[in-house]
């Protein structure tokens, strides 16, 4: 690298990864979207509409996130195999990750911590996981 090109390439660069937060952040939005308009296809559905909408994903039965005990199962694998305790964001992280989910959907995110979040606390009123720390008002989680 030369020193004329130096100012230019730190331009390119800068203007490069500007760019790609912008795409992340455009991919995020887009997949929070496409929630709301299968939220709204599902809403119309329950209303009886019957016409035809454009780009209309096809009907499906409700989804189902965890099956019974499925949740706490992968919960206390996670925290049994971890070398390390968990946080409850890091494990529903790992959870959808499991899932195959590549979108990054922050409402799925969200939802999937919440869950996880009252697993856990249900775990520990049972003495099958511990608390191990707080982190600026983060829980951190250890298998019993």
């Amino acid at each position: 690298m030369t020193d004329t090109y130096a100012h230019a390439i730190a331009g390119l660069l800068q203007r490069r990864q500007e760019l790609q937060d912008e795409s992340a952040t455009l991919r995020e939005r887009m997949a929070t979207i496409q929630t709301d308009v299968e939220a709204i296809d599902r809403v119309l559905d329950s209303l009886g509409y019957q016409g035809e909408l454009e780009n209309r994903t096809a009907r499906t039965e409700r989804i189902v996130l965890f099956y019974r005990n499925e949740l706490r199962t992968f919960l206390l694998k996670e925290l049994r195999t971890s070398d390390r305790p968990l946080s409850t964001r890091e494990l529903a992280e790992r959870i959808c990750g499991a899932e195959g989910k590549a979108m990054p959907d922050k409402r799925l995110l969200t939802d999937v911590t919440k869950r996880a979040s009252k697993a856990l606390r249900m775990m520990r009123l049972a003495k099958v996981v511990t608390v191990s720390h707080y982190e600026r008002s983060t829980c951190f989680w250890k298998a019993a």
